[in-house]
């Protein structure tokens, strides 16, 4: 019986540098499928353009935004919500990959560095981001639509019958 795989798969994530993912024995990561979402965002630019909406007011810094962007977006992908993940995620070979750094390459950001820079944007910079993603979810269509309609009820409750204080849920 031949038993078929589709690895070796190869990532173009750092451009001059292939990153394949193959089996192997060594435990190295427990996040290695943030890999093809990281792919994903280098084709589309997503994470780079979320970067560019935001200003930089640090003096110098060791971290680019762009890096602190792809390493907080992707633990949260990953299911890190809290901050408190990234001291040891940091290290971490595919996290680095994600950020753009090559895996045996110093440490990311640390917890309290990611605070600041969580902290340290400004209302100017969600004005951007709004701007940034709505032209990015009008480009995403052939044709711009020409209506939107959000449906802004968290709950979907149908009830039956005339039940008293029903409210009409169109949607």
């Amino acid at each position: 019986m031949i038993v078929q795989t589709a690895l070796p798969l190869v990532f173009e994530i750092l451009g001059c540098k292939r990153v394949e993912v193959a089996v192997s024995e060594a435990s190295l990561s427990s996040d290695a499928g943030l890999l093809p979402i990281r792919e994903f965002d280098r084709r589309l630019g997503w994470t780079a353009g979320f970067a560019a909406q935001l200003t930089d007011h640090r003096q110098a810094s060791e971290h680019a935004l762009v890096e602190m962007v792809r390493q907080r977006v992707f633990g949260i992908l990953a299911g890190y919500e809290d901050q408190n993940d990234h001291d040891t995620l940091r290290s971490d070979p595919v996290f680095k990959l994600v950020a753009g750094r090559v895996a045996d390459a110093s440490d990311l950001a640390s917890q309290p560095t990611l605070s600041r820079f969580e902290n340290a944007v400004t209302a100017a910079d969600l004005l951007r981001l709004e701007a940034w993603f709505l032209e990015q979810f009008i480009l995403s269509f052939e044709q711009p639509p020409r209506t939107l309609t959000l449906d802004i009820d968290l709950f979907d409750d149908p009830t039956h019958g005339q039940q008293q204080l029903t409210f009409f849920h169109g949607y």
